[in-house]
Formats: C-alpha cells, sequence, structure tokens
C-alpha cells in the first residue's frame, strides 16, 4: 500500500468508525474520525452541532472541515452528509482512495438505535430511508472501491478493504 488515505464514506451506522479503527491499526496507520474533529472544532457533541447550526450549514460547516484535511498514511472515517458536497469529496479524491462502507438498509436501521442523538443531517419530515435512498447513489458515484459489510465481521470487512484496494491499485483499470 502508498502512504495515500483510505477514505471511508456510508451511512450513519455502516460502520466506518469500528473498521477505521482496525483497518488503522493493521497498516499501522493513524486514524482520523471527521465527526470527532468537527466535535473537537466546535466544542460540543455533533447533534448540538447539527441543532445550532441547523441542516444546510451544518452540511457545510462538514465540508469546511474536510477541505482543511491534509493527511498521509490515515485511515479516515467520515460524516455521512459528505457526500452533498462536490467540493468536498474531490479534496477527499485528492487525498486517497475512498471506499463506501455499505450496508442495506435493514442493517442500517438496525443498527441506528439512537437516531435523534446521532447528528444526523436529515431533513424535516424525511425518514431514515428517505435519507439511506437519497444518499445510497451519491456514495456509490464517488467510491473507488465499494465493501458490502452485511454478513461479514469487521475483520473480514478489512481484509475485504485491503484486498480490494490492493487488487485496484495492481488493475486501476
Amino acid at each position: 500500500m502508498t502512504d495515500e488515505n483510505i477514505i471511508l464514506i456510508g451511512m450513519a451506522a455502516a460502520g466506518k468508525s469500528t473498521l477505521g479503527r482496525r483497518l488503522a491499526k493493521r497498516l499501522n496507520w493513524a486514524f482520523v474520525d471527521t465527526d470527532l474533529l468537527m466535535e473537537a472544532w466546535w466544542g460540543a457533541p455533533l447533534q448540538k452541532i447539527r441543532d445550532h447550526l441547523g441542516l444546510e450549514p451544518f452540511v457545510r460547516a462538514e465540508a469546511e472541515q474536510i477541505l482543511r484535511l491534509h493527511l498521509r498514511q490515515c485511515v479516515i472515517a467520515t460524516g455521512g452528509s459528505v457526500v452533498y458536497s462536490e467540493p468536498a469529496m474531490v479534496h477527499l479524491q485528492s487525498q486517497g482512495r475512498i471506499v463506501y462502507i455499505e450496508s442495506s438498509f435493514a442493517s442500517i436501521a438496525g443498527r441506528l438505535t439512537n437516531p435523534l442523538s446521532r447528528g444526523l443531517a436529515i431533513g424535516p419530515g424525511q425518514t431514515l430511508k428517505d435519507l439511506y435512498d437519497e444518499r445510497a447513489p451519491l456514495y456509490a458515484r464517488f467510491a473507488q472501491l465499494t465493501v458490502n459489510t452485511d454478513g461479514e465481521g469487521p475483520d473480514q470487512s478489512c481484509s475485504s478493504i485491503i484486498r480490494g484496494l490492493f487488487r485496484t491499485q495492481q488493475d486501476p483499470s
């Protein structure tokens, strides 16, 4: 593997942070969670930031956080709404390889036990299913590799990411 970053995108509760930590440990790289960077920058939990700013300013603030990143040899777990910002995604593409951590809606809904305190960028009247259906094509659009984690444990998913990135590095076509 090169010194490019590995950037994980996907829905809340898809496992980006869990996989990111494990993947970073296996590669002996640093792990960065952009949700935690947001909390450190603003000095508040993600949900309070979301409540204070409102939906659109929150999405812009998340994009601004991404645009400040200039890292090497990191596994980066991003906030789920990062895909709404084309400039943020272009910046991430320039920083490394983007991996979509894909999970079915049923898996996401089963894991997301605290949607009202999770800092989700969800609009008024929008359901979690609406959000999933809106974002899934965006994640797929920006991904250089998609790893479906349904039915796989974290170690299996990490191995799939490493194999997939190694394969695409050898044959980028």
